[in-house]
């Protein structure tokens, strides 16, 4: 179970990895869209384009964007199941009072831990893109295009140690060496 969950974690990361190049690659469609309608309104703040298939583009980006978010959110149910299913094997070991190495040197509890750390730092993210496209597709001013845009690239909840809880889990379970 555990060596299944760990794969089962690497996969949906690299799927968010991907889905994220799709959604970076529409918001910033949409961005260059926005900011060419200001440029040509010589405003800072703009309601909406006026040119109608600017418009169509954009409620089309929109659409693509939401399905990105939702794809990124069954990722993450995918993560905290498996993030379950270790905490269920981590009591399950703790009732058997095992104390047992898994794999190399990691006990039930290390990958319960990683898993959880890893869910949490993917479902705050996914929280934040669900804002991001709620809000994108309705910024009137050059600012706020660029700071979507901005926040959706960099992806601030998933921190550098997701990667390395990630490539120890998998490590620790012979999936790499």
């Amino acid at each position: 179970q555990v060596k299944d969950g760990c794969a089962d974690i690497y996969n949906a990361v690299q799927k968010w990895s991907k889905i994220n190049r799709e959604g970076t690659d529409v918001i910033t469609e949409m961005a260059n869209i926005r900011i060419s309608f200001l440029l040509q309104s010589n405003e800072d703040y703009a309601e909406r384009p006026d040119n109608s298939s600017d418009l169509q583009k954009l409620e089309s980006l929109c659409e693509d964007l939401h399905s990105c978010v939702q794809k990124l959110k069954k990722l993450v149910l995918k993560m905290k199941a498996v993030a379950n299913k270790f905490s269920g094997v981590q009591n399950l070991s703790q009732y058997k009072n095992d104390c047992d190495v898994m794999f190399q040197t990691w006990l039930t509890k290390d990958f319960a831990s990683a898993a959880e750390e890893i869910s949490v730092m993917y479902l705050k993210e996914c929280e934040l893109k669900q804002v991001i496209y709620e809000n994108v597709c309705h910024a009137v001013s050059r600012d706020s295009v660029m700071f979507y845009t901005s926040a959706w690239v960099h992806q601030p909840y998933i921190e550098e140690r997701a990667e390395l809880l990630l490539q120890s889990m998998l490590t620790e379970t012979g999936h790499v060496s």
